[in-house]
């Protein structure tokens, strides 16, 4: 009941109710994202992440990560930048 109260105060409405796990997700990507944008050693900065979400290891991370478009999109034109194709 609290967790809905925020979301609607937050403003953060969609056509089915939010769960805490679904932001948890959101903000993996978000962070993968602009990790990408910055163009940060995103592999590197893994560990980061896990420990941005509270877990030991990133295997514990990787359930949140979500290939969205976009960043399925970042980290192809970085890998093609990168002599990623022949």
């Amino acid at each position: 009941m609290a967790f809905g109260a925020a979301c609607k105060l937050a403003g953060l409405t969609c056509d089915k109710a939010l769960r805490p796990h679904d932001l948890r997700h959101r903000f993996a990507v978000t962070r993968l994202a602009a990790w990408h944008r910055e163009n940060a050693d995103v592999q590197a900065l893994l560990p980061l992440l896990a420990t941005y979400l509270g877990h030991a290891h990133y295997t514990d991370t990787a359930y949140y990560v979500t290939g969205t478009a976009d960043l399925l999109g970042m980290a192809a034109d970085r890998a093609l930048a990168h002599g990623g194709a022949s």
